[in-house]
Parts: structure tokens; C-alpha cells; sequence
């Protein structure tokens, strides 16, 4: 049995949140939103009307597509020499502002069952805060002072939309209850229409977080970290990030349940048999997407052997790389879930009931339904991708695919057009709204729907 867990986004599992099984609604959980909900209207109204000025700057910027940047380009302008402070604050400006007009104007289209919802309209705002900000530097000389100011203005982006993500699941569940809509079922419209809006949305918001963390990095206003490239690791070791996900995953599983599954992991390195598996690539990344997996798999374990919590079958971890593709196979004996719940694993607030603590401690394992889908943007992000194979009554498969070369893993950003705003809406369309290498006929198999 495979539980589909979690609702952290950045590196180190910051917010965890509380929930039990969505079709059960967890009263506290929905007490919580609602509290939230008028804190946030007593405090303020949000504004998501925009003047003529920034209306314009939308439009002129949403013609020009975001330029997708390669591992390997990223590595190649964090040298040495490479890009001064000065090209880099000009081509991050420039960049940020056409990247935020897309997801703006691809925000203002969202459903309008969603898009009425008070937390949607504060995630919008402050989206329109920043852009308006950052409006200011487009034409601004890339002197010390105007740099210096835009990376204050970088450090108060990231702590402004730092919690964009569980603002959007209040606004999903608070949809949820008013219009009574089931936000995992496959033939409803409304479900694939924002599980299309969210993925687009966070995908934009990592890639902006990996422009403004890169900047920041590089260029010393914050501290490097060893051998790294800014966020980027040019030999990133993934046995020991997986090694290290599935600690903190365990240390977690022994505040509740006393036990944790053990670790078996083996590496198949083919094209140098005698190393480890090392790949260009964000550590914080594979992290996350390994953390998440480690979760589910622990949480499935203990719920599939509850009578014999001091036995748990290990969760066995396969790492394989060949010339072109890097495969993490994650897999566990936790019963597995059926044809029609194996589909639903990658849907927003799609979650299922774990078993009750022995400790005092709340249940943190549990959340959302908001991290296998995060973790596989986070793959797709750099034209990777996460796939499940579930077997009902024995266990389940989680495949984490990442591009062995760093030339390969090239940026995949949505594209706003007026086209692509009837994909909201539309049965179906081939039309490009993503910047990939994939073909057409790819993109549409994976992003495309009918009501």
C-alpha cells in the first residue's frame, strides 16, 4: 500500500501540515483553513486588480517566451570569470519579469470556483506586489546600488511567496467544501483543470526560485556551499542524498510508531562500474523528491504490518545510470493500491488515512496530498519525471528519472498565450504551451485533457 504524503518545498522540511484522509475531512484541519481565512480578510483585502501600467508590462512581456537555461548552462555561467554581478542582475531582471507575466496572466484565468477563494486572491496579490517591484529595475542601470537593492528586493520575493503552496491547498479545500466537488476524481473538469493550473504554477514558482537562489549564491550574497556551483552540485552523490533523505524520513517514522523500516540500496553505475552514480544536478532537488517517496513508503509499511511493527520489511532502493538516463527505483512492501488509486497518487489533496501514533507526537508523516505531485515537478523541471507501479496486496514501485547529461537537463517553463488559456477549459489541444524538448505528440499525451 502506497500513502501519498507530505507538503514541504523547500530543502529542509520546514512547514509540515497537519491532515488526515480528505475523504474524511478532518474537522481541525478545515477549523484551521477558515480561521486562516478570516484572519487574512479582517487583516487586509486583497488586491488582484492591476492599473493600466502594469496591464501593458503584462501583455509586452507575455509575448517574449521564458528561455528555458540547461544544467549546463547554469554550471558554465557560475564560473569564475564567466558572468559579472552586473550581466547577471541584468538577465535576472529581464528574465523574472517575463516569467511572472506568464504565471500572472496565467493566474488571472485560473477556474472561478477557485480563483474566488480568499487564498487564492492573497497568493495573486503578492504576486502582483513582486512584479510591481520589480518592475522598477527593468530599466535600471546595473550599478552597485541598483544591484544591491534588487537583492534585497530577491530575499523579500522568496520570504513573501514562501508559503504560496499551502495557501493554494486552503484554496482547494475551501473550493472543495463549498461547491462539494471530489478533487480526485478522473472525469471531473474542475479537477483537471487546476490540477493543470497548480502544476504550471509551481513549476514557474521553482524555476524562479532556482534563477533568484543561483544569483544569490554565485555571486556571494549567500553563503556558498562548498564545491557546488551556486544551488548546483557538478558531482552530486546520489546514494548519500538518498541515504540521507531516508534518515530524516525514519527519524520521523520512530516519533510516531517507535519503528522504522531499514535501508537496502544498491548502485549500478554503467558507465563507470567501479564508482558511485554522480550527476549534475540540485541536491536540494533529489532530496525532495527522495524525502517524499522515503515517507510514503514508510508510512505504507507500517500501515500494511501494523500487527508486527517490529519486523517491517525493508524498503529497497535500486540507483542505475546508463549513458543518458539516472533511475531511482524506491520501492516497498506496503500493500499497494489498486488500478483506480494508483491514478489518483499524483492529484493534488488526494491523500489516504495512516495509522494513529504510539507517541505523543501528532502524526507528521501525514499531510495534504501534496507531495508526490510536488516531487514530480520537481523531476520535470529538468525533463525528468516520476512514474508508480503499484501491485494491490503486495507493494509498490516509485521510479525518480533524472537526465544523465547536463546538456539534456534543460528547463521546462510554462508558456501563457491566448491559446493556451483554453486548456483551462478545453477538451483537448496540441497546442505547445511548454518549453521542452519533447515532441508534439508528447505534449500532448501528457498535459492535454477532456472534460
Amino acid at each position: 500500500m502506497v500513502i501519498k504524503l507530505g507538503g514541504f518545498v523547500s530543502f529542509l522540511f520546514k512547514r509540515p501540515v497537519a491532515g488526515r484522509r480528505m475523504k474524511l475531512e478532518s474537522i481541525a484541519f478545515a477549523t484551521d483553513i477558515h480561521r486562516n481565512r478570516d484572519c487574512y480578510s479582517l487583516s487586509r483585502a486583497y488586491t488582484t486588480t492591476i492599473s493600466d501600467n502594469v496591464g501593458k508590462k503584462l501583455e509586452h512581456f507575455t509575448r517574449i517566451s521564458p528561455s528555458p537555461i540547461s544544467m549546463a548552462e547554469f554550471i558554465e555561467r557560475g564560473q569564475a570569470g564567466k558572468m559579472s554581478s552586473a550581466e547577471s542582475y541584468t538577465h535576472l531582471v529581464q528574465e523574472a519579469l517575463v516569467r511572472l507575466s506568464h504565471m500572472i496572466s496565467e493566474m488571472r484565468q485560473f477556474p472561478k470556483e477557485l480563483a474566488e477563494q480568499e487564498e487564492y486572491k492573497r497568493v495573486l496579490s503578492e504576486y502582483l506586489i513582486t512584479y510591481t517591484k520589480l518592475l522598477n529595475f527593468e530599466n535600471k542601470e546595473a550599478n552597485a546600488k541598483n544591484i544591491s537593492e534588487a537583492v534585497e528586493l530577491l530575499i523579500e520575493r522568496k520570504a513573501r511567496h514562501k508559503e504560496t503552496v499551502p495557501s493554494m491547498a486552503s484554496a482547494c479545500m475551501a473550493m472543495k467544501y463549498k461547491y462539494g466537488v471530489s478533487l480526485d476524481e478522473e472525469d471531473c473538469a474542475l479537477t483537471k483543470s487546476v490540477q493543470y493550473c497548480l502544476d504550471r504554477l509551481y513549476i514557474s514558482r521553482i524555476s524562479l526560485n532556482m534563477l533568484t537562489n543561483q544569483h544569490l549564491m554565485v555571486h556571494g550574497y549567500k553563503k556558498p556551499i562548498k564545491d557546488q556551483v551556486g544551488v548546483i552540485d557538478p558531482r552530486t552523490n546520489l546514494e548519500e542524498i538518498v541515504r540521507h533523505a531516508y534518515s530524516n524520513a525514519r527519524f520521523m517514522c520512530e516519533k510516531c510508531y517507535i519503528n522504522a523500516p531499514k535501508l537496502e540500496l544498491k548502485t549500478h553505475n554503467l558507465t563507470d562500474p567501479e564508482h558511485s552514480v554522480l550527476v549534475v544536478h540540485v541536491p536540494s532537488h533529489i532530496y525532495h523528491m527522495s524525502f517524499e517517496v522515503m515517507k510514503n513508503a514508510m508510512q505504507a509499511t507500517v500501515n500494511n504490518n501494523w500487527g508486527k511493527l517490529d519486523e517491517l520489511p525493508p524498503i529497497k532502493v535500486l540507483i542505475c545510470q546508463s549513458d543518458n538516463d539516472i533511475t531511482i527505483k524506491i520501492s516497498d512492501l506496503g500493500g499497494g493500491v489498486d488500478r483506480a488509486s494508483s491514478d489518483k497518487m499524483f492529484k493534488y489533496l488526494y491523500s489516504t488515512s495512516p495509522k494513529v501514533s504510539l507517541t505523543k507526537e501528532s502524526v507528521p508523516l501525514s499531510g495534504l496530498g501534496y507531495g508526490l505531485p510536488l516531487a514530480r515537478l520537481y523531476a520535470r523541471y529538468f525533463q525528468g519525471d516520476i512514474k508508480a507501479a503499484s501491485y494491490e496486496n503486495h507493494g509498490t514501485d516509485i521510479y525518480i528519472y533524472l537526465r544523465a547529461l547536463a546538456k539534456e537537463s534543460v528547463e521546462q517553463l510554462p508558456i501563457w498565450s491566448d491559446t493556451a488559456s483554453s486548456k483551462i477549459s478545453a477538451t483537448s489541444s496540441d497546442i505547445s504551451d511548454w518549453t521542452s524538448h519533447r515532441s508534439t505528440e508528447e505534449k500532448k499525451m501528457s498535459y492535454c485533457f477532456s472534460k
